[in-house]
């Protein structure tokens, strides 16, 4: 996908979470467009226990840092994220 003219694969989150400690590799990504920008906010399961302020910052420096992009970052429990059998929906794209 892109945004903000930045071209982002999932291969890139899923590598930049396994790198970042307290983060699970389920996530979900949402693009919407609003007041005029693109919005991309980077839902991210974590272990109740960790330091969600940090883990916020983290995931935000870390999100720019490899990717280019500052996301917006929510972070919520495991087992929060739909899972499915087969492969799951991770990016939503609501611009269009």
């Amino acid at each position: 996908m892109k945004v903000k003219g930045v071209n982002i694969f999932p291969s890139q989150i899923e590598e930049l979470l396994s790198a970042v400690e307290g983060a699970s590799s389920e996530y979900q990504v949402m693009v919407d467009h609003l007041m005029g920008k693109d919005v991309l906010t980077l839902f991210v399961e974590t272990d109740p226990q960790a330091n969600r302020y940090a883990l916020e910052i983290e995931i935000q420096n870390q999100f720019k840092l490899r990717i280019g992009l500052t996301p917006l970052v929510k972070l919520v429990d495991i087992g929060e994220l739909p899972r499915s059998e087969k492969k799951s929906t991770r990016i939503f794209d609501n611009r269009y």
